[in-house]
């Protein structure tokens, strides 16, 4: 049976994306890439406290786990991981860029089309199943997504661009089964790390001299990254990846509140038609595992 603080476990770590935006908006002086490299490094040294501290055991398991494997299959779960990391960096870039500079909406709306197209690389790239239902709500989807680009091609092409690199992530790791996620996610960060010191000159312009930027940034990795990352995985040892998947859509929903009330941000009409479209989408695509989670809580 699921535990109450595990549910707790995963509401929290949601609540906490879903003000994301609040500390990043302290940074709109700054760079997505100065932003994201400090964020990348600070969350480095924090995995590998975590990871070289308590879990030395679990590190020396998963890497008997890997040798066991073929030469074929090593290559091929390396390949995946680094991919991971690669494709955490991407979107982690966008996602910051979106916020700073266009709008906490788009970003916003990233995250709601982020489980339709999860769903749809599933079915194409693994074979996963998807329910009748399910194509009708990716043809929801498709529409408002037309509709949103009416309002702004720019914005719908970095909200594809986001939900497109996270989706393609969740779905390169479910391959990549029977590891430690904690650690599996300390090489990536630190791969990632590695490709941002690649694209160092691009990335940072001039140094941060001001102690608050580090200040904040340390928050961002501490609070913002590897906090919310350690209660996900922790909620899901006990709880199934339907209900983290309905879950999940309290980041986009309190980053819409955060948007409208305390950064004044608004609608229009065009994009008031695209949100209520994605939103009968969204009750369409989750219904089977909303009535699943409500008989399952009634029993």
């Amino acid at each position: 049976m699921d535990s109450k603080k595990h549910y707790l476990a995963a509401i929290s770590a949601f609540v906490i994306w879903g003000f994301f935006s609040i500390p990043l908006r302290a940074l709109k002086a700054y760079s997505a890439g100065e932003i994201l490299y400090f964020r990348i490094l600070f969350s480095s040294l924090v995995l590998l406290v975590i990871v070289l501290g308590f879990k030395r055991d679990a590190l020396r398991k998963d890497f008997a786990f890997l040798k066991s494997f073929p030469a074929a299959k090593q290559r091929n779960v390396i390949l995946l991981t680094l991919a991971g990391g690669a494709l955490l960096t991407v979107n982690w870039l966008t996602f910051i860029y979106i916020v700073n500079h266009i709008n906490i909406k788009t970003a916003s709306f990233s995250y709601l089309i982020c489980p339709v197209i999860t769903a749809v690389l599933g079915y194409v790239l693994i074979q996963e199943k998807m329910s009748t239902l399910q194509w009708i709500a990716v043809a929801l989807c498709t529409v408002s997504c037309v509709v949103m680009g009416m309002n702004s091609a720019l914005e719908l092409g970095y909200s594809f661009l986001t939900a497109f690199t996270y989706a393609l992530y969740l779905i390169s790791q479910r391959k990549n089964q029977g590891f430690d996620r904690m650690i599996v996610l300390c090489i990536q960060v630190l791969f990632s790390f590695i490709i941002l010191n690649i694209f160092y000159g691009q990335l940072i312009h001039a140094i941060p001299s001001a102690p608050v930027f580090y200040s904040i940034i340390f928050g961002i990795a501490v609070v913002f990254t590897v906090l919310p990352l350690f209660l996900n995985l922790f909620a899901l040892n006990r709880i199934n990846s339907a209900t983290i998947g309905i879950l999940m859509y309290l980041n986009p929903l309190i980053n819409f509140s955060v948007a409208f009330v305390v950064f004044g941000e608004t609608v229009n009409s065009i994009q008031l038609v695209g949100y209520c479209i994605i939103v009968v989408a969204l009750v369409i695509f989750n219904y089977p595992a909303v009535e699943s989670l409500r008989l399952k809580v009634k029993s």
